[in-house]
């Protein structure tokens, strides 16, 4: 079971989350904030780290930054960004991958496993 820390301020897109990919396999824990973001990396020890970069009142930096103090997991970038942008980020910060939350729940999971495994998709 991989298991995967999402840090997203929206209740019901962490729920949705919850919900497709514990059925996939997946042990998810969600995060609305960076303040607990840290804590809860440290406790939970995931091997991925699913981040929606548009959180209110925070640039994606510090989130990136702050994900990256609090566990050695596969950074993957979560947002409704355009494909490009959101491209960008992930190599501007180094992060092993991202998906854009327009893609389909159901493809997420198999994603998620090619990331954990060492894949990434921001070379293109």
């Amino acid at each position: 079971m991989i298991r995967v820390l999402v840090v997203d301020d929206d209740p019901m897109q962490l729920e949705l989350l919850d919900r497709a990919l514990s059925r996939d396999g997946f042990e998810l824990r969600g995060v609305s904030s960076v303040e607990t973001l840290e804590v809860e990396a440290r406790q939970f020890e995931p091997e991925l780290m699913l981040i929606d970069v548009n959180l209110p009142d925070i640039d994606p930096a510090t989130v990136i930054q702050a994900a990256r103090r609090g566990s050695r997991a596969h950074l993957v970038l979560y947002s409704a960004w355009e494909d490009s942008k959101l491209r960008g980020l992930a190599r501007q910060f180094g992060a092993d991958g991202y998906i854009c939350k327009s893609e389909s729940v159901f493809a997420l999971g198999q994603r998620l496993r090619d990331m954990n495994r060492g894949g990434t998709d921001v070379s293109q």
